[in-house]
């Protein structure tokens, strides 16, 4: 099985495992295992009206306690890219004509950067496409009741967040997340 279809199914698995109620907004946080670029990794949270409630106190504003996964429950409900599926991230990058490198290989005077530069744009590309087939085959509205923006992110939000949740969710389903990634 491809990494996109065992991801798309370890997801939607996932998904359906939920209470769903107070849900508005699912995570898929994407960053690097042990800061290694060759190990792109994603976990799969979500976050509730109550948590955002509760936050709003802690934050600048409404906005920043609603949409940054700082405020978030913080919920690992899946991890993708160690232990037992982290091989076939590696085959997946491997297939796109990336080599691998290990941390030790990285960090001990490894690789020039334009051996692994974009597999994290590479990564985020097959989360995109999941989002839009979760959407596009009423995967989302079945679960939720409605639809209920996927946001793929990083720790931090920035003009290219944005654009990559407007194509995977649709602009107005995230106008409000896309407004807060420009702002930051």
């Amino acid at each position: 099985m491809d990494m996109k279809t065992l991801l798309a199914d370890s997801i939607k698995k996932c998904v359906q495992g939920w209470d769903k109620s107070g849900i508005y907004a699912v995570s898929l946080f994407v960053y690097d295992n042990d800061d290694n670029p060759c190990e792109p990794t994603v976990t799969l949270g979500y976050n509730t009206n109550d948590c955002f409630r509760e936050s709003v106190s802690y934050a600048s504003d409404k906005q920043e306690a609603k949409w940054n996964y700082a405020f978030w429950l913080q919920n690992e409900e899946m991890l993708f890219g160690v232990d037992e599926t982290q091989p076939v991230v590696r085959e997946w990058l491997e297939s796109r004509g990336f080599t691998y490198y290990s941390y030790d290989e990285m960090f001990d005077g490894g690789p020039d950067e334009a051996s692994y530069e974009g597999i994290t744009d590479e990564f985020v590309k097959v989360l995109v496409g999941i989002v839009k087939e979760l959407h596009a085959s009423g995967f989302i509205k079945e679960q939720f009741g409605q639809p209920v923006p996927f946001l793929i992110h990083e720790l931090e939000y920035y003009e290219k967040i944005a654009e990559q949740n407007i194509e995977a969710n649709g602009a107005e389903l995230v106008k409000d997340f896309a407004e807060f990634c420009r702002s930051m």
